[in-house]
């Protein structure tokens, strides 16, 4: 049984004095299995954050059905209380969402909102910001007077310190400089390994979703394109050049070396496949002229 399953989803959103723009989503229909990590990708306007928004009940499909480990979201009161600490939800900029006059009592806002012990919320939030490289020092603070990297890292710690099963992350990185970038991304993988957790993030930065996603999901204007393998997905340059997308940097490289009559495999997505590619070439030239 997936854990997530989508049922021929489409969404309208609806304008004022029930005058309706076009189709956000439409005929949608996708399973997602407990460990899976799926890149969203797909051009501005396509439909990647309301797609997220309706796995955990933020928005409400316009017909269709949203499945949570086999029961129906829109029909299990019970489920959707419970939801919003199963499948937890990063919104692009989540700083703008911190409130709380504390670190320490922003990030535990969730724990207590589920009802746990004060033990238990410590313990919690001891563990998350050890996962996330919170100082301590930080806690007793006002969040507005953080850094910027900090105020997000402290957005994300109050999600991930109800340790969702599902993660839901909406352009985590954007406004982030390179580095910021990459030392976000490991702590999701950190994440993603600890809690065993099934993750879903949507992004542009194509080499990001080659190196962490097991799928990717394409998406243009509302419709579902392809869903696969990464390895399959990015191996289709000529759909991902049709809709305007491009491909992981390793891959437009490899591309153009083949273009120029170098016997390269295209299938070359990460660091690590370019270096087993470049071995590879290496070996093969050095047995050829022994």
């Amino acid at each position: 049984m997936p854990l997530i399953e989508l049922k021929d989803i489409a969404y309208i959103y609806k304008a004022e004095k029930k005058e309706r723009i076009p189709m956000a989503l439409h005929s949608i229909s996708l399973s997602i299995d407990q460990g899976d990590f799926i890149g969203l990708i797909g051009r501005t306007g396509s439909g990647k954050t309301t797609l997220l928004q309706l796995m955990n009940g933020i928005r409400k499909p316009t017909s269709g059905s949203v499945c949570y480990q086999g029961r129906e979201l829109w029909k299990d009161k019970l489920l959707r209380k419970r939801i919003y600490s199963e499948i937890g939800m990063v919104f692009q900029y989540p700083e703008n969402q911190l409130f709380e006059e504390t670190v320490e009592r922003d990030i535990a806002f969730g724990p207590k909102n589920m009802g746990l012990s004060q033990e238990e919320i410590s313990a919690r939030i001891r563990e998350i910001t050890d996962l996330l490289q919170i100082s301590s020092r930080l806690l007793k603070r006002n969040p507005f007077e953080l850094s910027g990297g900090e105020k997000r890292r402290v957005a994300i710690a109050g999600v991930l310190v109800m340790r969702p099963a599902v993660l839901l992350l909406d352009e985590p990185t954007v406004g982030l400089d390179p580095k910021g970038r990459r030392e976000l991304l490991s702590l999701i993988r950190s994440y993603y390994r600890k809690y065993e957790a099934t993750i879903l993030i949507s992004s542009h930065h194509m080499d990001d979703i080659a190196s962490m996603c097991n799928k990717v999901l394409v998406l243009e204007k509302g419709e579902m394109v392809s869903f696969g393998s990464t390895s399959r997905i990015f191996s289709d340059s000529a759909l991902l050049q049709q809709l305007g997308l491009s491909l992981p940097s390793y891959a437009e490289i490899f591309h153009r070396l083949k273009q120029h009559g170098i016997p390269v495999r295209t299938d070359v997505f990460t660091l690590e496949d370019a270096k087993r590619e470049c071995l590879r070439l290496l070996t093969q030239q050095e047995n050829a002229n022994a």
